[in-house]
């Protein structure tokens, strides 16, 4: 009695085609989906950038604006980061998901664990013959 070789090469088998069917899921996103919105008042002079994640990245006041009083000041400064939000609001996520560390995972599992399991199960095949044979004497 001998391990089923085709236990292993159906193992493969599945391996492949789910690290096939991941190539279908397309590339990870690329430097684009980094790209801030950009939010701007007081013609340009007050400028926010929000990061794809929602967060403030940069606030540029030019320094004439620092003449202007407090409340003025902060207006425009609300107005050009809430600006910014509406821009991230309407540029579409990326629905791309980034699965090459997952591929790679799958591909080492193929690579090294399916000879080890191969081995295993001739291991325990053996032994079982082994026990078999002894039951019988």
């Amino acid at each position: 009695m001998s391990a089923d070789p085709s236990m292993s090469g159906d193992f493969t088998r599945m391996l492949d085609a789910t690290m096939a069917a991941l190539r279908t899921v397309g590339p990870p996103p690329g430097p684009d989906a980094d790209t801030p919105a950009v939010g701007e008042a007081a013609d340009g002079q007050v400028r926010a950038e929000m990061g794809p994640d929602g967060r403030l990245r940069s606030l540029h006041v030019e320094p004439r604006l620092m003449r202007l009083g407090s409340e003025e000041l902060t207006a425009h400064v609300v107005t050009a980061v809430n600006a910014a939000i509406d821009g991230l609001r309407t540029t579409p996520a990326p629905q791309v998901a980034d699965m090459s560390q997952l591929r790679e995972q799958l591909r080492e599992v193929r690579d090294t664990a399916v000879p080890r399991l191969g081995s295993f199960l001739d291991a325990l095949t053996e032994a079982q013959e082994r026990l078999a044979r002894g039951a019988q004497r």
